[in-house]
């Protein structure tokens, strides 16, 4: 919504906008010196990453600087822990995977809440995560279930995990071929 309570629109035609157009929303500088929950990668993951999108070993080279290759079975690209999901060609159900790095004061738990995009049924597993102190790492399991194709628009959505005190909100972007 934008400052009057209306739809975002694209600009000049006024079109309905999507998280493509507008992102995840507004940065809270505040907010970000205590975030709860981040997403913690390396350059292992950005390396997974390149490799999934089928980058050849003289290409890492340049980024690493010496003779790097690639796993067998590489990992899927929707699969690199970032912030956001993002699935294109999606044909069938399909699972993404995530690890999360807790930064709080003391024992917490946060429960996931799913906002699913049109026709996609979206099952987080575990729907609650338990920390016990900071920096410990937990991992979860985000199954998309198409109940429809889509006509080759992405379709959207959002899971958030909230402590009471924290909501960690990560955007969801999905085309759906087939099902």
């Amino acid at each position: 919504m934008d400052n009057t309570r209306k739809l975002i629109g694209r600009y000049p035609s006024d079109t309905q906008a999507t998280p493509f157009d507008f992102g995840s929303g507004h940065i809270n500088p505040l907010a970000a010196l205590n975030p709860g929950l981040i997403y913690r990668f390396d350059s292992s993951d950005v390396i997974d990453f390149l490799c999934s999108i089928g980058a050849r070993p003289a290409q890492l080279k340049i980024l690493t600087g010496q003779t790097t290759y690639c796993q067998n079975p590489t990992k899927q690209s929707s699969d690199f822990n970032n912030p956001s999901i993002g699935v294109s060609n999606m044909k069938g159900s399909i699972p993404v995977y995530r690890t999360v790095t807790y930064y709080g004061t003391g024992p917490t738990a946060y429960v996931v809440k799913a906002d699913d995009p049109a026709g996609v049924q979206v099952t987080v597993t575990p729907a609650q995560l338990k920390f016990t102190k900071t920096g410990e790492n937990m991992s979860f399991r985000i199954d998309f279930k198409p109940l429809k194709t889509s006509d080759g628009n992405f379709v959207f959505g959002a899971l958030t995990w909230s402590n009471g005190v924290h909501k960690v909100r990560r955007p969801i972007a999905l085309q759906v071929l087939s099902l």
